[in-house]
């Protein structure tokens, strides 16, 4: 541990314990270097985990941390004594997206833009969407079997994909869809998503939030 890490050393002192995080989306954030990149200050912490799935286009994922702790997984963790590591060609796969991402933002800038605008639709058309600082855009529905429903007819009726987001990821009660437009969704297909949700919400007696 570094003394000269306040955040980090007020964790230790205070706990006793390692800081850990788990990176869903590093790409998301400026260089792809995750959450503690974009901190005004960059926390500095024990173990990091990541995926290399979703933007980085490959599967699997990583750890980062100092080499006891890795010899510490490698020889007691179930996940990794009972899997394969991951072939040559997704390594490389990783690897140049990665190497690709560190140096542009174009595609992160594109998301981010998609995502407003995309949250801007939502609320203009009284649809509950949920506040968010990130490329997600959670719509609120608060039932489990409405979720569901929802996120059948968008499938079957409309070809658009939107997975239902249930207990025990978020509390009972909060279920919700979660939509994340990329860079390559255009204004229209985020319309006419828009009007096929007022459509749904219509038909299944849902109440739509009055423009202020």
């Amino acid at each position: 541990m570094s003394a000269s890490d306040p955040v980090r050393s007020a964790i230790w002192l205070k706990y006793n314990a390692l800081t850990y995080i788990d990176e869903f989306t590093p790409w998301a954030w400026r260089h792809g270097g995750g959450i503690t990149e974009a901190r005004p200050k960059p926390l500095t912490v024990d173990i990091i985990e990541g995926t290399l799935g979703k933007a980085f286009g490959v599967m699997g994922g990583y750890i980062a941390a100092d080499k006891r702790i890795i010899d510490c997984i490698r020889s007691y963790a179930p996940g990794f004594i009972f899997t394969t590591s991951l072939s040559p060609v997704l390594v490389a796969g990783v690897l140049a997206s990665v190497k690709h991402l560190k140096s542009s933002s174009v595609e992160r800038d594109g998301q981010q833009a998609a995502a407003a605008t995309l949250k801007g639709m939502f609320r203009d058309a009284g649809l509950p969407v949920m506040d968010s600082t990130t490329h997600i855009v959670p719509l609120m529905v608060g039932d489990p079997v409405k979720a569901k429903r929802i996120s059948d007819i968008l499938l079957a009726e409309y070809g658009v994909y939107v997975q239902p987001i249930n207990f025990p990821t978020v509390p009972r009660g909060t279920e919700r869809l979660r939509f994340t437009p990329g860079p390559a969704h255009t204004e229209d297909m985020m319309k006419e998503l828009t009007e096929a949700l007022v459509e749904i919400w219509d038909r299944m007696e849902l109440e739509l939030r009055q423009a202020a």
